[in-house]
């Protein structure tokens, strides 16, 4: 195998692995929170783009559209995760004639 096949077999194990110690630390330590698993969920963007994405041999150009697509990517996410909480059910006064 070529060693680009290599690197990217090593990256997709370590995301495995990742995804194992998330799944792990969210049943092992409960009174963690979101604060635990979040941070383990970091590393793993960090092994994507650096892993997957190979952004260390790019110029600023690729890194500017890498940082705007971790943005609209929080936007979206925290939009669709506020939507629920907005969705309330408002008594409403039924008119009787």
């Amino acid at each position: 195998m070529t060693a680009v096949v290599l690197r990217l077999i090593s990256v997709a194990s370590l995301m495995f692995a990742l995804l194992a110690a998330e799944l792990a630390a969210t049943f092992a330590f409960p009174d963690w929170g979101r604060g635990g698993v979040a941070v383990i969920a970091a590393t793993m963007v960090g092994v994507a783009a650096f892993g997957f994405m190979d952004l260390r041999q790019e110029g600023v150009v690729v890194w500017l559209f890498a940082a705007a697509a971790l943005l609209w990517l929080i936007i979206l996410l925290g939009l669709g995760a506020l939507d629920p909480m907005t969705r309330t059910l408002y008594p409403t006064v039924i008119a009787v004639p």
